[in-house]
């Protein structure tokens, strides 16, 4: 009987050209086959190395192959949210979907960074001053509030990344992907028009970013006529009997909630004051519950195609790895309008 006793190395290889009488470069050709290689390996010789392979437990290390290379072929994905997202009804997990069949046309692996918190509990991506996606040819950064000192550090040293949701740094140019918010809300605005609506109000959240920027552009920076448009920005707790009743004294009959947690806080207050929606004010969503969509589905809303650009997001990623240098695509998503139970005519 014989006994095999477990390694206390890595088996290299060395070890796997010596089982099989042949050297490591013919060991290299058999495990990384390229289109113009020198090194031609006959059939028996091949049988001989995969057998030695399977006899030694040898698993090739893929990363160190890449580096040879020049690219890993591995892509990170990153999100600044506190935990990643993982449950099918959380606002992120069709753009993983997304990502992650983009991966798989373009032959890519992916790589979760989800360990990256700084001691605050805010996710970084250099919480000990290294870029722990570094080992990754390139990322993916996911997140509604992205932190800029890292967008801008990640510029300076050249690292290919792309953020999904416009992204704008001083001094820097960044790669995105990004839902077009603007021309959205303007056309939610002519299709409130059209149905009699004469006085709006946008309400949303007291941090101004891009994102909040782009829906108010298209909110006041078009020509929608003799409308009456107004913008408060207030946070969801506290919309009260107070602020409603202003509401109804300015005559707005449509609000324009810039997220989910607004729209339910006012469906809430008016209910408190025994109104509701749509019969005494309509509202329409402009963004989806962060994470049980089903909440959502009567709401007349935007839809966001989050899937396709998490595709989008790969694609314009792996131009950048194939292409450095290359100048920052930035692209707009177009969003669909979506009918619901809460936007009626008067």
């Amino acid at each position: 009987m014989t006994i095999r006793h477990r390694r206390s190395r890595r088996v290299t290889q060395s070890d796997v050209a010596a089982m099989a009488g042949v050297s490591t470069a013919v060991v290299s050709a058999v495990i990384s086959p390229k289109p113009n290689k020198t090194i031609r390996v006959g059939e028996d010789a091949e049988k001989r190395v995969r057998a030695a392979m399977v006899e030694l437990g040898y698993a090739p290390d893929v990363v160190a192959q890449s580096l040879a290379g020049g690219q890993r072929n591995i892509i990170g994905v990153f999100t600044y949210e506190a935990v990643f997202p993982s449950d099918r009804r959380n606002f992120f997990y069709p753009f993983l979907l997304g990502i992650e069949r983009g991966a798989m046309k373009l032959g890519q692996d992916l790589l979760l960074f989800t360990s990256s918190t700084l001691e605050k509990g805010r996710r970084s991506i250099f919480p000990k001053g290294t870029n722990r996606m570094g080992i990754a040819d390139g990322a993916i950064l996911l997140g509604a509030s992205q932190d800029k000192d890292d967008l801008k550090r990640l510029c300076d040293t050249g690292f290919p990344f792309v953020t999904i949701g416009r992204r704008e740094i001083e001094g820097g140019q960044i790669s995105w992907v990004a839902p077009d918010y603007e021309n959205a809300v303007s056309d939610v605005v002519a299709r409130c028009r059209t149905m009699g609506h004469r006085a709006m109000m946008l309400i949303g959240e007291e941090d101004v970013r891009e994102q909040n920027q782009d829906r108010e552009r298209g909110f006041v920076d078009r020509e929608h006529g003799d409308l009456n448009l107004f913008v408060d920005r207030i946070a969801p707790e506290r919309i009260n009997p107070a602020w409603i009743r202003a509401l109804f004294e300015n005559g707005v009959t449509v609000v324009l909630a810039e997220t989910f947690a607004h729209a339910v806080a006012l469906e809430r207050e008016l209910a408190a004051l025994g109104l509701s929606i749509p019969d005494d004010i309509s509202v329409v969503a402009l963004a989806a519950p962060l994470f049980d969509e089903a909440e959502g589905e009567r709401w007349t809303r935007i839809s966001i195609p989050r899937e396709e650009m998490g595709e989008r997001a790969v694609e314009t990623l792996i131009a950048i790895v194939r292409e450095p240098g290359k100048m920052p695509d930035n692209i707009m998503q177009p969003l669909g309008y979506v009918p619901g139970e809460t936007l009626k005519a008067i």
